[in-house]
């Protein structure tokens, strides 16, 4: 290692002392750092369990024979097992989900006993002063260096069991969202592996294929809870439980943040800005048909049919415009079909009946408030409505045809 190299002259000067004295204390000092270990810290701290006294001790015993390893100017398999040794640990914290925490305060506990030894000893005249001095500041390189290892251990499990993660995630969004839902038990099991608490309810988010999450701290910006997959062709997010108090806003900060400024769609677009549609909230078996709903709510509001705020178009807010153009054209064949007596007439005129009809139905009857919907007279109203009369005649009594001529209507208005 490179500290070794530096410190390579204390061994040429003091090789004597120190290949007497140390070896002898590592055994005695293992047992000292054991001891503080177990007293100060909290998580090694466990009265009877001797599994894991004697852990601490094989760890502490290493750690002491790889240090006099270094001091003696004899590097090689203890000082090499050693940082070994505190990589693996890195990893099984990792793999266990703990942190470093603990195994870092271990080391300091054990730099501490180390130094205070040492200075006894320099105390008590038994050796060089200069000597003790000297490797006392070698301790600290020396366990800044386990430190490392077990950090760098860490690390690597961490990014291992994140890919391994993603991977799970990946497919469990795509069992979610493609087509009927799996066995409950398959669900279930794949979303433990992945880290992944089941939720009650979910809606998918479909995104415009000019919204982009930004790199760097804006990936940071989405939460563990929501699962994603930005490499399809229609990119996509699963958000758990978007139904509860104050979650509509959350949500919109949240797809705001990450997806950072609205993207900018051409100036032809009727729609500039549009980034997102979030589906309707479904139980989880539903994921696919609330991601098929935000799919077709971007459509539509990319041809202006239908309104977003901030570039984030909301389904809920737009369920029965979706469920009368779930099939555009059919909309537009009824349109047709039930608005049939209306091409007798000139295209303005046709307009104009079509307004008032519609207001009529959508205020019951009342031709005072359809006037008001309009801003036109009564009077304006009630003569329209014998014209709409003669050409729909009984239609207009009847609940059913009633109905499917406010479909009609409503689907000509939308679909212009």
């Amino acid at each position: 290692m490179a500290l070794l190299a530096s410190n390579v002259w204390i061994v040429e000067k003091y090789a004597d002392v120190l290949l007497a004295g140390l070896p002898a204390a590592v055994d005695s000092l293992a047992s000292e750092i054991t001891a503080t270990i177990l007293r100060e810290v909290e998580e090694y701290a466990q009265p009877g369990d001797e599994a894991a006294a004697r852990a601490v001790r094989r760890v502490a015993s290493d750690a002491v024979a790889g240090f006099a390893a270094r001091v003696t100017a004899s590097p090689g398999p203890p000082e090499a097992s050693a940082a070994l040794m505190f990589r693996d640990l890195g990893r099984l914290l990792a793999m266990e989900g703990r942190s470093l925490d603990a195994l870092h305060a271990a080391l300091r506990v054990g730099a501490r006993v180390t130094w205070q030894r040492l200075q006894d000893e320099a105390r008590q005249g038994n050796g060089n002063a200069e000597a003790y001095a000297r490797i006392g500041e070698t301790v600290y390189w020396y366990m800044d260096e386990l430190a490392a290892s077990c950090s760098a251990g860490f690390a690597e499990a961490r990014a291992e069991l994140a890919g391994e993660t993603s991977q799970l995630r990946q497919h469990l969004l795509d069992m979610l969202i493609s087509g009927p839902p799996p066995p409950a038990a398959a669900i279930a099991g794949l979303a433990e592996a992945a880290g992944w608490p089941l939720p009650r309810r979910v809606a998918a988010v479909a995104l415009a294929r000019q919204a982009a999450g930004r790199p760097g701290p804006g990936l940071l910006a989405l939460p563990p809870d929501v699962l994603a997959d930005l490499t399809r062709r229609d990119r996509c997010l699963l958000i758990p439980d978007p139904d509860g108090p104050g979650r509509r806003r959350q949500l919109a900060a949240m797809l705001r943040g990450w997806l950072g400024p609205a993207a900018q769609l051409p100036a032809t677009q009727p729609a500039p800005g549009l980034v997102a549609a979030v589906g309707p909230a479904v139980p989880l078996s539903g994921a696919s048909g609330s991601l098929r709903w935000a799919a077709q709510g971007l459509a539509l509001a990319k041809r202006g049919l239908v309104s977003g705020t901030d570039g984030i178009v909301w389904c809920e807010d737009h369920l029965a415009t979706l469920v009368l153009l779930a099939d555009a054209d059919l909309a537009a064949t009824l349109s047709r079909e039930a608005l049939a007596p209306l091409r007798r007439l000139r295209p303005d005129q046709a307009d104009r009946l079509a307004q008032t009809m519609l207001a009529w139905l959508e205020s019951a009857d009342d031709a005072n408030a359809a006037a008001r919907r309009l801003h036109v007279h009564p009077q304006t109203i009630r003569y329209r409505l014998r014209q709409v009369s003669a050409l729909f005649g009984d239609a207009l009594a009847d609940p059913d045809a009633r109905f499917r001529l406010l479909l009609a209507l409503r689907a000509r208005r939308l679909l212009g």
